[in-house]
């Protein structure tokens, strides 16, 4: 038998699949992502999910789909009785998950008569859901073999010595009596009379159950268009309000924006009429003087400039001309003592008064030169002095023109310099323009409130609206093609329920065949069972009881040493399956208790291989399950585990769930294997 493919809509798996291969499938996922989930939907798939079972670890609430959906899965398989089948469990009522079953010929639809949501499993892989989960359905930490499961009781007296003889006596004979009880002939028995009544039924029902599945595939369908209807316009309901709740939040916006914006501007003004600013038009004119007196005060600078430069210019002068005084005085009072000298000399008629006339002469030409340097010199002073008087009236009237405006400027403006007063007039300015921006923005705000719709706000909630994902125009697209769809679907329902009611009630007929099924059911599985327990319980004083324990100790010796290298040559299992290994080479054997939990975990992995192969019918290769089974091992326990699944593959499936890398990296690139991904 292969695994196919499993879709699940299973505890935290919301609309997953998986496509198994043949031979040896590692699915790979990290912890919390659902390999255990996945184990639990196979088992359930296969023998169905308890609803007997109360709290919250009962599977049925474990389970649950985390997304709220109805719990369903769908598992494709391949048996060698039945070819391909697909069986399907969903959730028709909220009290009974996965109550709702069939099982059809994959890809044609057709039921699969043999298999009922009862025996599915058992029907296909031969063994009790019991026999399967302590064999090979291997859960996370559950290597270990259950010492009270049922598997391990029936073995263990299987394979017992002692009061074995006298246990199967006594089992023989009340197993006996119950079968002759549940025994029938063919024209008065119980099983024979269900087995024509549920014929006739079945006869009866066949024209009627065509039409129920019409008339529920149409029927399901306007559910589903109801329910999708119902959604379209909930959502647009939700578009609707949330449209009105934001126009609504718009405006309240637009109204707090306005108030605070004239708030703001009514407290700006306030704050500039306390602080003393004068009017606006007055700040403009003292900024236009502020202007006229910056461009006198550069005028009186220059003009102080200059003065200050016919002031330098004169004093330069001054001390240019003052070293030629001296000498002009000394040729003056030479020439004269010369010119004293030669007439008193000449007067007595001495010939030396001659020699004083050249010298006179020269005294008297140097002082006619430093004369006139002079008299330049005093008209060159006349004139600086002109430029100077000149300078000092206009500065004076530079300064007077300037200590005009600033006063008018000063009258208006609290500041001692001008400095102070521009400082005082610009930033004033500013606040008036910053004014005048805030009442802009008041005048502004308060017109787009005004103009702002008022919506209807009765029925808006307080807190914010979330809107749906699609979009109002996608939702009105999908509601049109919703309504005519429905339409179409409500029109094959009618004519199905016309049809229905004119061949009578199938409900009646259904529930009376469905009882008539299940008391045949239960009475064939109890002389089943009774029939079962009884050849067992044969095979068992027979075969079994000289065979089974030995041969399961040679088994699991076996795989115990491929899976360790050859270190083990010996396994032994008592009644209670209680597991002592024997080194190669060594005779004592090593309970399991005193092995590393890495050698003991592949003891039990040992045992659970070779019950699988003496208990698991041979002919029907049942897939092997193992989730995180190698947890405990080291690299080389997992290699070798790894070889030997490779080995057992070749004949059996076997899905191996790893919360680790190592095992697909090893595997990596084998044949007959298939990496998949949870």
């Amino acid at each position: 038998m292969l695994f196919r493919r499993l879709d699940a809509t299973f505890g935290k798996l919301e609309r997953r699949t998986l496509a198994f291969s043949p031979g040896l499938n590692v699915i790979e996922a990290p912890n919390e992502a659902g390999k255990s989930t996945l184990t639990a939907l196979l088992r359930v798939m296969l023998y169905g999910l308890s609803t007997r079972e109360r709290g919250a670890l009962a599977d049925k609430n474990r389970f649950t789909p985390w997304s709220g959906a109805p719990m369903q899965g769908s598992l494709e398989l391949n048996t060698e009785a039945f070819g391909d089948v697909t069986i399907r469990r969903d959730t028709a009522r909220a009290n009974a998950p996965m109550g709702r079953f069939s099982a059809t010929y994959t890809g044609i639809g057709e039921e699969v008569a043999a298999l009922t949501a009862a025996d599915c499993g058992e029907t296909l892989l031969g063994v009790s859901r019991e026999v399967y989960e302590r064999s090979a359905f291997i859960r996370q930490s559950g290597l270990a073999v259950d010492s009270d499961a049922e598997l391990e009781r029936r073995i263990a007296a299987l394979v017992g010595t002692g009061e074995e003889g006298s246990s199967y006596t006594e089992a023989a004979a009340a197993l006996k009596k119950q079968l002759n009880a549940r025994r029938a002939n063919a024209r008065s028995g119980t099983i024979p009379t269900l087995e024509r009544e549920i014929e006739a039924d079945e006869a009866a029902l066949r024209e009627l159950r065509a039409l129920r599945v019409d008339q529920a595939a149409a029927e399901a369908e306007l559910a589903e268009l109801r329910e999708a209807e119902r959604r379209i316009r909930a959502e647009l309901a939700i578009h609707e309000q949330a449209d009105r709740q934001k126009q609504y939040l718009d405006r309240e916006q637009a109204k707090h924006d306005a108030e605070a914006a004239e708030r703001e501007a009514r407290v700006f003004r306030k704050t500039l009429a306390d602080t003393g600013v004068p009017p606006r038009e007055v700040l403009e004119e003292s900024k236009i003087r502020l202007h006229t007196a910056a461009e006198q005060g550069r005028e009186l600078k220059a003009a102080e400039d200059a003065q200050q430069e016919a002031e330098t210019a004169l004093h330069a002068f001054d001390d240019a001309k003052k070293p030629y005084a001296l000498p002009e005085a000394l040729f003056l009072g030479g020439f004269l003592v010369c010119l004293a000298a030669f007439l008193g000399i000449l007067a007595l008629r001495s010939r030396a008064a001659y020699w004083l006339l050249p010298i006179a002469a020269v005294l008297a030409v140097l002082f006619l030169l430093f004369d006139r340097n002079r008299r330049k010199a005093a008209r060159q002073r006349g004139e600086l002095e002109t430029a100077l008087r000149e300078a000092e009236a206009l500065r004076r009237e530079r300064k007077r023109e300037y200590d005009k405006v600033l006063s008018l400027v000063y009258a208006v403006v609290p500041a001692g310099d001008i400095s102070g007063a521009n400082t005082y007039v610009y930033e004033n300015l500013a606040r008036y323009d910053m004014l005048a921006q805030r009442e802009s923005e008041a005048q502004s705000k308060r017109s787009s409130y005004e103009n702002t719709p008022r919506p209807e706000i009765a029925d808006l909630p307080a807190a914010p609206i979330a809107r749906p994902a699609q979009s109002p125009e996608s939702l009105r697209g999908e509601l049109e093609r919703t309504l005519a769809r429905r339409a179409e679907a409500q029109s094959r329902a009618d004519r199905a329920a016309g049809q229905l009611q004119g061949l009578g009630d199938p409900g009646e007929r259904e529930a009376a065949l469905a009882d008539k099924q299940e008391r045949l059911t239960r009475t064939r599985e109890e002389y089943d069972a009774v029939a079962l327990a009884m050849t067992a319980l044969d095979e068992a004083n027979t075969e079994l009881q000289k065979r089974f324990s030995p041969e399961l100790g040679r088994r699991a010796a076996e795989y115990f040493g491929a899976l360790t290298g050859g270190k083990y040559d010996a396994v032994l299992l008592d009644r209670t399956f209680r597991a002592l290994a024997t080194e190669t080479g060594d005779s004592a054997a090593r309970d399991v208790a005193l092995l590393s939990r890495g050698a003991a975990d592949q003891l039990y992995l040992a045992v659970r291989l070779a019950i699988c192969d003496m208990v698991l019918p041979e002919d029907r290769h049942i897939p092997l399950v193992l989730d995180d089974a190698f947890t405990s091992f080291d690299d080389t326990r997992c290699e070798s585990s790894l070889e030997l699944l490779l080995r057992i593959a070749q004949t059996r499936q076997v899905l191996l769930l790893s919360c680790q890398h190592r095992e697909a990296a090893f595997l990596k690139g084998r044949a007959n294997v298939t990496l998949l991904s949870l």
